[in-house]
């Protein structure tokens, strides 16, 4: 919860999002840092280990495209909930938060 006395949950939420796209953006540079600079890699009370790890990716798209009955018999409906916030701007006006993102 916020330290901040009636704050609007929507807004609370908003705030949090804007953190933690703001951490990520910075994890993003610190692990750019370490990739490319072997020599920071030790710290204080951390050493930074780099690995490389090599995954197996199905391209689906192409598979339903060349298997369409085999992809078919295999998917299944999935349910979730999403929770989108839109911006309400200072002349009442209604703005999707990815809209507001993709301007910045």
């Amino acid at each position: 919860m916020s330290d901040r006395t009636n704050w609007p949950v929507p807004d609370e939420l908003a705030a949090v999002r804007a953190q933690i796209k703001a951490l990520e953006d910075r994890e993003s540079e610190l692990k750019r840092l370490l990739i490319k600079h072997d020599d920071i890699r030790t710290g204080a009370d951390w050493i930074a280990e780099i690995h490389q790890i090599q995954t197996t990716r199905v391209d689906l798209k192409e598979m339903k495209a060349c298997h369409p009955d085999l992809v078919a018999e295999f998917t299944f409906p999935s349910t979730y909930t999403v929770v989108a916030l839109k911006k309400l701007t200072e002349d009442g006006e209604i703005v999707s938060a990815r809209k507001l993102r993709s301007a910045e």
